[in-house]
């Protein structure tokens, strides 16, 4: 006999203790997650007795004579026991734990063979874990909260779009948070209608959880006031309390971006073709956006006075102190597109996208009244005496309606010879740039233009000569006619 019995510890030295059995195993277990209970065994199994399966250990060999047992150890307790006499089928290895012992904790499982020889082996343990306290919520029982701007304008659709079509709630701290648990989220149109929206499973202890509200589905779920609430479902299956609701107002429907024309304020005209007659006009000018454009606090409206690159181009983001859609346009920039025609428009910005408002098209028509006419010294109505003129005869331009530094103006004079033909014609001012004296008192005040006598001692005598004279707004690009002046010239 002990021949036999030093064969066998020598192949399987488990069987006499030398080394423990394998580990039990328990089906109904939840798989581990990282961090999380071991062995978790659901709430939904614990009515019944627990099925613990055992390995088959190296040799079985019982008899009526010689029969094998497995006992069942629940925290070193034992709680369940079986005997075989015969060949163990392998679909009876295992035993099971009482409901009596399920209560709340980690549990400890091993069991023991008693082999058909005698000899007792224990087995290495498995760790169970069973949980049955639901969790508790947190303060003021477990309210969602939301940040400000949700709290005083509601769940909008401009919240929404720059939120990334997401509506973030906070879930305050909860009594034993653990890794699986689940949120299980609400959107109610009526209290307590548990219209279930989403779930997030917790999978970080060491960070506050927030639940994302998909903006779509809020969307769907239509505006008006809205009750969010959650309940917690732990790995095991324990339910919390359900919270209380955050009431949310909602207006997520999405309006149309609607940015219609502007508006001048001394313009004339409907829709997308306004004019402005510069003889009506008084400083300053003032470009508006309707009341009924869709543009939402904190968004940037810019004006846009004409082309990039034109000499009268204004581009604006800074509304007239005191008014919100009220922009004001530099009386430069509106008499440089004197004889033009203009595309006044506007673009509304979030920051990240730009949203191009209606433009409309704005006729300046030039100035027609109140213009000066030159004046030649010597003149009077009779015409001008070449006989008594000096060398050089002044000549000089009173103000007119904007005059301003750096407008361009051309004087030129054209008459008759005696043959009939044309004269030459002769260039007093060419693209004569105005300065700050000429602004206050006009041109040649100061005598300091003028017309040489010996160009109109070539004229032809008792007929008239002309002044010609052009203002230019945009430097140049464009020209406005001032009133001719002809007087007759005298011997």
């Amino acid at each position: 006999m002990r021949i036999i019995q030093k064969w066998l510890r020598a192949r399987w030295p488990g069987l006499f203790g030398a080394n423990r059995l394998g580990p039990p195993t328990a089906p109904m277990a939840l798989p581990d997650v990282p961090d999380g209970e071991p062995g978790l065994l659901p709430l939904s199994i614990l009515d019944k007795p627990v099925r613990i399966e055992v390995p088959m250990w190296p040799i079985s060999n019982p008899t009526p004579a010689t029969p094998e047992a497995l006992r069942l150890y629940w925290n070193g307790v034992q709680v369940d026991e079986k005997r075989w006499e015969a060949a163990i089928p392998e679909d009876d290895l295992f035993v099971e734990a009482p409901v009596s012992v399920l209560q709340h904790g980690p549990v400890e499982v091993s069991y023991e063979v008693q082999s058909f020889n005698g000899v007792v082996t224990s087995s290495r343990s498995l760790t169970l874990t069973i949980d049955k306290v639901s969790p508790v919520l947190g303060g003021d029982e477990g309210l969602l909260l939301f940040d400000e701007e949700v709290r005083r304008e509601g769940v909008t659709a401009r919240y929404l779009e720059r939120h990334g079509n997401i509506l973030l709630a906070e879930l305050p701290a909860y009594e034993r948070p653990s890794i699986g648990d689940v949120i299980n989220y609400y959107w109610d149109d009526q209290p307590f209608a548990n219209d279930w929206m989403g779930e997030l499973t917790v999978e970080a202890l060491d960070q506050t959880i927030y639940l994302p509200i998909d903006g779509d589905a809020i969307k769907e779920r239509g505006d008006g006031p809205r009750y969010v609430h959650y309940q917690i479902r732990d790995r095991a299956g324990n339910l919390s309390a359900r919270s209380r609701p955050a009431v949310l107002e909602v207006a997520a429907e999405p309006i149309p971006r609607h940015l219609p024309w502007l508006s001048v304020s001394q313009a004339s005209g409907s829709g997308g073709e306004l004019s402005l007659e510069l003889d009506k006009y008084t400083a300053p000018l003032a470009v508006v956006v309707s009341a009924d454009a869709v543009i939402y606090p904190g968004e940037v409206v810019t004006v846009q006075w004409g082309a990039p690159g034109d000499y009268g181009y204004y581009t604006t983001s800074e509304p007239e102190v005191g008014t919100d859609g009220r922009f004001l346009i530099p009386e430069r920039s509106v008499l440089a597109y004197s004889k033009r025609t203009l595309e006044v428009g506007y673009v509304v910005s979030d920051g990240t996208e730009h949203f191009p408002g209606t433009p409309c098209n704005l006729k300046v028509t030039e100035f027609k009244e109140g213009l000066p006419q030159v004046a030649l010294e010597g003149a009077d109505s009779d015409g001008f005496s070449l006989g008594s003129a000096p060398e050089l005869v002044p000549v000089s331009l009173g103000v007119w309606p904007g005059i301003a530094v750096g407008q361009r103006v051309n004087i030129t004079v054209t008459g008759v010879l005696p043959s009939g033909a044309e004269a030459p014609p002769y260039d007093i001012l060419t693209a004569h740039s105005v300065n700050d004296a000429q602004v206050r008192r006009g041109i040649g005040a100061n005598k300091d233009v003028t017309l040489p006598k010996a160009y109109l001692a070539r004229l032809m005598r008792d007929h008239p000569f002309t002044f010609n004279v052009e203002v230019s707004f945009d430097d140049g690009t464009t020209w406005v006619k001032f009133p001719l002046y002809r007087p007759v010239l005298r011997r």
